[in-house]
């Protein structure tokens, strides 16, 4: 595993690395590199087009995309031109990983809440639907079934035949495409979760390829795939009793014109997402080395640590309507964005 991060990381570099921006500067590269989970990508994009914008003539940061795990274990290889600045993930740092941060001498990081990432059943106003299971969804847009120790293409057509409470409608559901953010959590949180216990699913042995058994969906037209932002428009021109998957801010800016179907058993609310009650909800955790930001001599890996993390934690961000709500952001309460601003600001270390 080890070889695979060092490749990994020399990879980054080549991306990464280039000549020092500022007269004089001793740093060793010109731009921030950043490495993300898949849940975290929108925010990564997001976060890297608006700290280049906003600093004229700052190189735009680069921003990898990579499963939880290997993102952890890049950002923690080490110190120095080789490894990432900033790690974008969707749940805190184990204490194993901080542990094995601090023997590869990545001491002194920073960590941020951006805000809570929630993904939405949806349906139009007038077509309520019962409330689902991550099961049943997963039973109903899983390219493969398990039938008999053996997979075959889903042979489902209505919600009936997924639970005796469902009606009788097709199943058509509208997914935001793959490599979105709203996507990648769907498929995390609500697709993985709903297959997490299908026996003949446990029982494959290779990590990714159950994964694909689980996130994988149908292409037989029941499941269509739509830009994410275009996802409410293609809802709301849809045939009758379609569903759509959309971010919790996308459901709001509807205007009430769409509406939220339950999901094991909670409705998502403000309450249910800041509380964690609502299931296919996370928090976005931002984590900076500061041991690569410059000192009072100008020396260090790379420059703008300190206003990536500012930028990060703005109210232009992560507050209401900010642009994080593109990638299906929830802002955390006012005293919690205030909190995370002062570290920002700071750059104080995590005490754990």
């Amino acid at each position: 595993m080890r070889h695979l991060v060092l490749g990994l990381l020399a990879g980054l570099v080549l991306l990464g690395a280039g000549p020092a921006s500022a007269q004089g500067s001793m740093t060793l590269r010109d731009r921030l590199v950043i490495v993300n989970s898949s849940s975290t990508a929108g925010v990564g994009q997001l976060l890297a087009r608006s700290f280049a914008e906003r600093f004229e003539g700052v190189p735009t940061p680069t921003a990898t995309t990579l499963g939880s795990v290997r993102a952890m274990e890049a950002f923690c290889a080490g110190i120095g031109l080789q490894t990432p600045d900033i790690l974008l993930v969707t749940r805190r740092l184990p204490r194993a990983v901080v542990d094995a941060c601090a023997a590869n001498g990545v001491r002194d990081i920073v960590e941020l809440q951006l805000g809570l990432g929630a993904v939405v059943l949806a349906a139009r106003r007038g077509e309520a639907m019962p409330g689902l299971s991550s099961r049943q969804v997963y039973e109903a847009l899983a390219a493969e079934r398990a039938v008999e120790e053996e997979f075959i293409p889903n042979p489902a057509r209505f919600w009936s035949d997924l639970g005796s409470g469902l009606p009788r409608n097709e199943i058509r559901v509208i997914l935001p495409v793959g490599g979105s953010g709203p996507r990648a959590l769907f498929d995390d949180l609500v697709m993985e979760a709903g297959c997490r216990y299908v026996r003949d699913i446990r029982l494959l042995f290779e990590a990714a390829y159950r994964r694909s058994k689980c996130i994988t969906a149908r292409t037989d037209g029941r499941a269509l795939d739509v830009h994410a932002d275009q996802v409410p428009a293609a809802l709301l021109a849809a045939p009758p009793g379609t569903l759509a998957v959309v971010s919790y801010d996308q459901l709001l800016a509807s205007g009430g014109n769409l509406v939220a179907v339950p999901l094991d058993g909670v409705a998502p609310s403000i309450g249910a997402i800041g509380s964690l009650d609502y299931e296919p909800a996370r928090t976005f955790f931002l984590y900076a080395k500061r041991q690569h930001s410059r000192n009072q001599q100008g020396v260090g890996v790379v420059r703008g640590i300190h206003e990536f993390l500012v930028e990060s934690t703005s109210e232009h961000a992560g507050g209401p309507g900010g642009y994080l709500a593109g990638a299906g952001l929830v802002p955390l309460v006012p005293a919690e964005r205030a909190a995370q601003r002062r570290i920002a600001q700071q750059a104080r270390l995590m005490s754990r």
